[in-house]
């Protein structure tokens, strides 16, 4: 199994994506402070059934991360279905997707966007039923940004966030701390960010009106949550369940809010069942 790395051009921005398999296409798409590299465990084992294509979303990974752009869940939808359109993805027999966290709230505003390109959706831990204070613009403020970095860039916050990432913590390797500490310190990465926040109300189902179309999805939809997440507790997945008609919910025992790290060869047994049945 060959898996090689690219870059492609998406609305003008560079995207770095990996591709790797043959057959039906299976899109992954990461979460927020997050890279394609979230799905590093799982790929090899999709790859035998699938062709992946994990991509690198805007702002994130070694994709482009500009900030003087209009950060929505329309354009978001648009950049992955030119990622399709551009990787000639939609021209295999069935085009299935799996979003983590924040990816999984761009699929579903790609499915009510563009209807009938998805043959079935997978959701991960997703935060798109949250309900996020309209006052967490305010972090992206000149005035407060600075304290924000400060805050976030100390080696005790950002542990203490993999903390409540991750149910197990011998994952949170030295290594992996690591590189956490480098991804939010980098002022490339952290102005990205703080881009998205300040766009966080088209980026929020609700205030988008996506959320008042799910019940248009007609496609199968699968919600796979950590049953231990303390990150996005799954109470949210009950919610999801609730407001996507004809969805299936799973949860994963002892995992948290990244179970394709913490538990891969359970994350892509459940996946693949559901895909082929």
């Amino acid at each position: 199994m060959s898996m090689s790395t690219n870059f492609i051009t998406l609305s003008g921005f560079k995207h770095r994506y990996v591709e790797a398999g043959e057959g039906d296409t299976l899109l992954l798409l990461h979460g927020f402070s997050s890279s394609l590299d979230v799905f590093e465990k799982v790929i090899p084992a999709f790859a035998q059934r699938y062709r992946v294509l994990a991509l690198d979303l805007l702002g994130f990974g070694k994709s482009d991360k500009p900030v003087h752009v209009r950060y929505s869940l329309s354009f978001y939808a648009k950049l992955a279905m030119e990622f399709l359109e551009k990787t000639h993805a939609l021209a295999s027999k069935n085009v299935y997707a799996i979003g983590h966290s924040m990816g999984g709230k761009y699929l579903l505003a790609l499915s009510v966007l563009y209807p009938n390109v998805l043959t079935k959706l997978v959701i991960s831990n997703t935060d798109g039923f949250l309900n996020v204070p309209s006052f967490v613009r305010a972090a992206s403020l000149w005035g407060i940004r600075h304290l924000v970095r400060r805050l976030v860039s100390s080696p005790t916050f950002i542990r203490q966030t993999m903390r409540s990432v991750y149910h197990d913590p011998s994952h949170i390797t030295d290594e992996h701390f690591r590189r956490n500490v480098e991804m939010v310190r980098s002022r490339e990465n952290f102005e990205a960010m703080m881009a998205l926040n300040r766009d966080y109300r088209y980026l929020d189902l609700r205030r988008t009106g996506i959320r008042n179309r799910l019940k248009e999805l007609r496609i199968p939809i699968l919600i796979l949550w950590g049953e231990n997440d303390r990150f996005i507790p799954p109470k949210y997945a009950e919610i999801a369940h609730r407001e996507l008609p004809g969805s299936f919910l799973q949860m994963i025992p002892n995992c948290g809010h990244v179970p394709m790290v913490e538990k891969p060869k359970e994350f892509v047994e459940i996946v693949c069942k559901f895909l082929s049945d």
